[in-house]
């Protein structure tokens, strides 16, 4: 029983230096980003749920979805950006000389 008891120990101690670990990594990601809605932004971007993005921003769950809600909303009405395509080039070669 003491055996499964400090196992789980360390494992919630691995859990809260990994957490902390997450955090300093998302933190930087987001430095020198000025505006709350692109940090959130950002982070979403980089697959954290809103949830994880509130706790890391200090911010309230329902205000990051609030920011996220609308931010979607402004992607699907912005114009998709136009592709291109690729044109072969052509070469010119001069006639043949008889």
């Amino acid at each position: 029983m003491s055996q499964e008891s400090s196992e789980v120990k360390l494992l919630r101690a691995i859990l809260d230096k990994l957490e902390k670990i997450e955090k300093l990594q998302a933190l930087q990601a987001v430095k020198g980003t000025e505006k709350e809605l692109d940090k959130i932004d950002l982070l979403d971007s980089l697959g954290f749920r809103p949830v994880e993005i509130a706790r890391l921003l200090n911010k309230s769950e329902a205000n990051v979805g609030v920011v996220l809600s609308s931010l979607r909303k402004k992607k699907a009405l912005a114009p998709a950006p136009q592709q291109q395509v690729a044109m072969p080039a052509v070469v010119a070669t001069p006639p043949a000389q008889p």
